[in-house]
């Protein structure tokens, strides 16, 4: 095993900057996501870091070495792509022992090592089938073979399970935690999907526009997002945001958005006074109840647009002074669209950006 360092990490393409001075660490062992939208440079920092492409300056530590100067093969990792990448006009034992023939291992080592493999993955009745043969599922199993039977010391996914439906998707999810959990090998694995970076990620990095905007484990960026755009990313439904302004002195918060106005009491002094014209407040579409909390909260009155009946659960589309908003509540088949509803947010639950940085609100709502 081994972890690795990136240390301001810089690519360019011509006048194009890509990656912007990206440092990152992941410790032995560590499960990291890189997520963010397409064209926000994830895929271009793992292939720097598989020495697939050079970086314009910086450097990359794996296992305590610096490999900047080394091919893809001296670096002693694996990497998954989308495309399964499996030779048709072999078989899955063959396919599986392709990298280790040209790495010039025994026959004895081979045979082990593509045993290990099968049973970890289940694959044993696959193996003397070609890939034409096998399902989606399956190839991205037997690409996954191909990767564990090197033993690296770091894996590397590019979004593999993209090309897979919702389905087979989520039940690949659960192999891949069943997998690191069993190896305990460090993994890097890059996604624009929120639900597999939540589910699979020990330390999610967010990603745009070739910067790095927070890291921290799945609970800090869902409950603490840094800022605007990792609060819309996380969670679905995403994060309602409404844009407006803040004045904040003493113990009073004061949020306007066109009609839509908001007077919170603070329960501890704020020593610094925050007047913006770019101020943003945030709710988590399930931190909108239907019943009246017992901690403080903030009402909202309105009716509703729409209910999108998902069976366990409730989305429902309100409007509440001229804002759109969207709740996820419990079923309730008496809900219909122009009802008028009165809904409540816990005030520890909201989230204030002001000039795209959150402040810490539940530090003075308990």
């Amino acid at each position: 095993m081994a972890g690795f360092t990136l240390t301001q990490l810089c690519k360019s393409f011509g006048h194009t900057m890509v990656l912007n001075e990206i440092s990152l660490e992941a410790s032995d062992g560590e499960f990291v996501v890189l997520l963010g939208p397409s064209g926000c440079g994830k895929s271009t920092l793992l292939r720097i870091i598989a020495g697939l492409e050079a970086q314009s300056s910086g450097s990359v530590n794996i296992g305590n070495r610096v490999v900047d100067s080394l091919p893809p093969r001296d670096r002693d990792i694996a990497m998954v792509f989308q495309q399964y990448a499996l030779y048709p006009h072999l078989t899955v034992r063959e396919n599986l022992a392709f990298g280790l023939k040209m790495r010039k291992e025994s026959t004895a080592v081979i045979e082990k090592r593509i045993g290990d493999a099968a049973e970890l993955l289940e694959i044993h009745e696959l193996l003397d089938r070609k890939p034409k043969e096998l399902s989606g599922g399956q190839r991205q199993r037997v690409a996954m073979g191909r990767a564990i039977v090197r033993k690296p010391k770091l894996f590397l996914f590019d979004e593999p399970l993209s090309n897979l439906d919702a389905r087979l998707r989520a039940s690949m999810r659960v192999e891949l935690k069943k997998l690191h959990q069993r190896l305990g090998v460090t993994m890097v694995y890059v996604t624009h999907d929120q639900i597999e970076a939540m589910t699979l990620g020990e330390k999610i990095v967010v990603m745009d526009q070739g910067h790095i905007l927070q890291i921290g484990t799945p609970d800090q960026i869902y409950h603490h997002p840094i800022n605007p755009f990792v609060a819309a990313f996380i969670g679905n439904p995403p994060m309602n945001l409404i844009e407006g302004s803040v004045h904040l002195e003493g113990q009073y918060l004061e949020f306007h958005a066109g009609d839509f106005a908001l007077r919170l009491e603070t329960h501890a002094h704020i020593e610094t006074a925050i007047h913006s014209d770019s101020a943003v407040l945030g709710i988590r579409p399930e931190d909108i109840k239907l019943d009246i909390p017992s901690e403080p909260h903030l009402t909202l009155s309105g009716f509703i647009d729409v209910v999108e009946n998902l069976g366990g659960d409730h989305i429902v589309y309100l409007i509440s002074q001229e804002q759109h908003l969207t709740a996820r509540t419990t079923p309730n088949s008496r809900r219909r669209a122009e009802d008028p509803i009165t809904a409540y947010v816990p005030l520890q639950k909201l989230h204030v950006f002001v000039n795209q940085v959150r402040i810490p609100l539940e530090l003075y709502y308990h």
